[in-house]
């Protein structure tokens, strides 16, 4: 098992089963960003803005942190500016930072800080403008929107190859004053010394979730058993969607639409961010 499946299952068992996990963090991922499942990865296909399709924007939780420790299988041992590190620590005496040492292999480490999330609240808005745009054959049906984003100011994330795995951070000098606090190894933290990681990853302005939503494919073959073959789209003039059909969508637009499944879920293959 890979750090980043060991870093993926520890995430979706709890808080954040249903999302999607963003791998590698460097991927930044937008309310509205458009992705397509190939073989290799989920890759960037535009976003709803540029295909036309509006969207209303909400603020969800406000900032808080977020911390992972694998059921306190992680112990951190803090080390303040100032203070003398300890023998074969690669921090200095004027370093700010911590230890962290694994006691059970294939476990996590997560901190973010200063998260929060986003979402579209026009749920039925967006389902008729993806059924319009689908009907005019400028949507397919294996597209996936993002629908909701966690977003965090800072992260750290670190996960263990075997037991007794270590991790050294040096965190920002702004950290240094005064007593640390776990929210900290997120702030301007870097990865000193290590040993027996499986995966590490540390940095700033990251989206580490996100959720998508994609035409129900079912629902799709019902309309064009009931309403007949979409019209010939793409370079023709769009058409508008028969009445009822627009009607139907209205009465129950999640009907049309539903989640990403998890099991197509794959690391990003992402050009803008290679």
């Amino acid at each position: 098992m890979d750090g980043y499946q060991v870093y993926r299952d520890a995430m979706t068992k709890d808080q954040w089963q249903g999302w999607w996990v963003t791998w590698p963090l460097s991927t930044r991922v937008r309310l509205g960003h458009v992705y397509d499942r190939k073989s290799d990865g989920v890759r960037r296909a535009g976003d709803l803005a540029a295909r036309g399709i509006p969207f209303q924007r909400e603020h969800g939780t406000p900032d808080g942190t977020f911390i992972y420790d694998s059921n306190e299988s992680v112990d951190v041992a803090f080390k303040a500016s100032g203070k003398t590190p300890a023998a074969l620590s690669a921090l200095t005496e004027a370093d700010a930072g911590a230890s962290v040492t694994f006691t059970r292999g294939r476990t996590a480490f997560v901190v973010f800080r200063e998260y929060s999330q986003s979402g579209i609240s026009d749920v039925r808005g967006l389902s008729h403008a993806l059924v319009s745009a689908w009907w005019n054959k400028e949507w397919d049906d294996s597209l996936l929107a993002v629908t909701s984003v966690v977003a965090a100011a800072g992260a750290t994330v670190l996960t263990a190859a075997e037991g007794g795995a270590v991790a050294e951070l040096k965190v920002s000098a702004s950290a240094g004053v005064g007593e640390l606090g776990m929210a900290d190894l997120a702030l301007g933290a870097s990865v000193v010394r290590h040993s027996a990681l499986g995966a590490q990853w540390t940095g700033t302005d990251v989206t580490p979730f996100y959720q998508v939503i994609r035409l129900r494919k079912n629902w799709l073959g019902k309309i064009v058993a009931e309403y007949g073959p979409r019209p010939p789209g793409r370079g023709a003039l769009p058409s508008a969607l028969p009445p009822l059909l627009s009607e139907e969508i209205g009465d129950d637009p999640e009907a049309a639409l539903e989640p990403g499944d998890r099991t197509e879920e794959l690391p990003f293959h992402d050009p803008e961010n290679e």
